[in-house]
């Protein structure tokens, strides 16, 4: 039974870890949930119940999705920036009755204000580049929105499977520590007619003892388990969670291999679209290395008006209305913008070596994990029989022993291997789902 605490321990590592790529925002052809709300502290869910209530209340998914936003705001401060810029200009100057000298004349000046209004506009093939760019970048961050729905689907999905296998275990051992006590209860009245040992007692009484310990352990793991699905979901912390699905209704071994006959497209795979997309901003950087070779263009309208606060000759040269037009030209860098341009070109060269390996690595992830999902369905198949088989051997040892005819020591051996074989059933069953779910990540399906 040590067995079923460890997988269970290592599935919460796995769930918390994961929780932290989470990712987020909702489609939009996101489905409403169902989800029935006997109170404001109850809920009953179905795993597509806690799917969609997960789409939309997940806190992950929320940041991707203001993510998104976020890129939006950058691309258009971007482009703000060769749009018309409207700034006003309020000054005051007091030079404390200083006087100058102008043609034989002394003048003093005199603290005057001063309100100016510039327009001015700026146009470069560097920031037009830059808009793009920010345009991927957006669109990058919505790709990661639906990396994020998946995780948070995918994660959701696993940690239900997960509960229900757990109950299921502990179903089954109680199942067992029910059998047992009749047999302990047995071997006591037994013991005390003089007919059996003492030790036969005591045998089944630490078998019974072991299996509720890991009853128990069980259950601990089930707890932590529903916590983080509350967590997934987003839910508040104090809500009691209901799965209102049957283990059976999410272990369809009728249908768990038509998965592998699906074939990988990887354009509709998330991590190539963002490799793809990320490969497109690599260009991008090219061009804007390149694009430092261009002029700028540039132009600016000043309107300033100057009010002197003393009577008398002041000496103002301010013009009131002004037109600047500037074109910039790059000539010498002594050489840092050939080599940005090589070192874009570089990381051109890196970046296509980097899709054509992610290309291979992805056709020999499907072939490997279409290979797990059957080789897991296989020990699925082999570990259900093989429950059922332990199950006749446990019972008829339970009956032999209560005509004599076996001994304590078979009892609890076959008990133990009733248990170690309901734990494996348990765990062959994860290990299908978890490959089943690996397989349907890496399709998108």
């Amino acid at each position: 039974m040590r067995r079923i605490t460890l997988s269970a321990t290592a599935l919460i590592a796995m769930l918390s870890v994961t929780q932290g790529i989470v990712a987020q925002g909702t489609e939009s052809t996101q489905q409403t949930s169902t989800v029935t709300q006997q109170n404001d502290k109850k809920m009953s869910l179905s795993l597509q119940d806690a799917i969609n209530y997960a789409l939309e209340h997940n806190r992950q998914l929320k940041n991707a999705s203001l993510d998104v936003q976020k890129a939006e705001m950058q691309r258009w401060q971007t482009i703000a920036q060769m749009l018309p810029q409207i700034d006003a200009n309020f000054q005051y100057t007091n030079m404390f009755n200083q006087e100058m000298e102008l043609m034989g004349q002394k003048m003093k000046m005199n603290p005057y204000g001063q309100m100016t209004f510039q327009a001015s506009a700026g146009v470069s093939v560097q920031g037009i580049i830059g808009a793009q760019m920010q345009r991927m970048a957006k669109e990058m961050q919505e790709i990661n929105v639906q990396k994020s729905q998946q995780e948070t689907k995918y994660q959701v999905e696993s940690t239900y499977t997960t509960i229900l296998a757990l109950e299921e275990t502990v179903r089954l051992l109680e199942t067992n520590v029910e059998n047992l006590e009749k047999l302990k209860s047995m071997t006591e009245n037994a013991v005390k007619a003089g007919v059996a040992e003492k030790n036969d007692a005591d045998q089944i009484s630490v078998q019974v003892a072991s299996i509720k310990s890991s009853v128990n352990s069980t259950k601990r793991s089930i707890e932590a388990l529903y916590n983080a699905l509350i967590l997934n979901i987003g839910a508040d912390s104090d809500v009691e969670i209901t799965l209102n699905q049957k283990f059976e209704d999410l272990v369809n071994d009728g249908t768990i291999l038509e998965l592998t006959n699906s074939n990988l497209d990887l354009n509709q795979n998330i991590d190539y679209q963002m490799l793809t997309k990320s490969s497109e901003i690599t260009d991008k950087q090219k061009q804007m290395a390149v694009a430092a070779f261009f002029p700028t263009v540039g132009v600016a309208l000043q309107n300033t008006h100057k009010h002197y606060f003393t009577d008398g000759m002041n000496f103002d040269m301010t013009p009131t209305n002004t037109f600047v037009a500037t074109l910039s030209v790059p000539i010498f860098s002594s050489g840092k913008r050939t080599c940005a341009v090589k070192e874009a070109k570089i990381a051109q060269i890196e970046q296509a070596n980097t899709v054509e390996d992610t290309e291979i690595g992805l056709k020999i992830q499907e072939k490997q994990l279409k290979y797990n999902l059957t080789s897991a369905y296989e020990n699925y198949t082999v570990q259900k029989e093989n429950i059922n088989v332990m199950s006749s051997v446990f019972n008829s040892y339970g009956e032999k022993f209560k005509y004599g005819r076996a001994s304590s020591m078979d009892v609890t051996n076959s008990s133990m291997n009733l248990t170690t074989a309901q734990t494996n059933y348990v765990n062959s069953v994860l290990e299908m789902v978890n490959a089943n779910i690996e397989l349907k990540k890496l399709l998108n399906k």
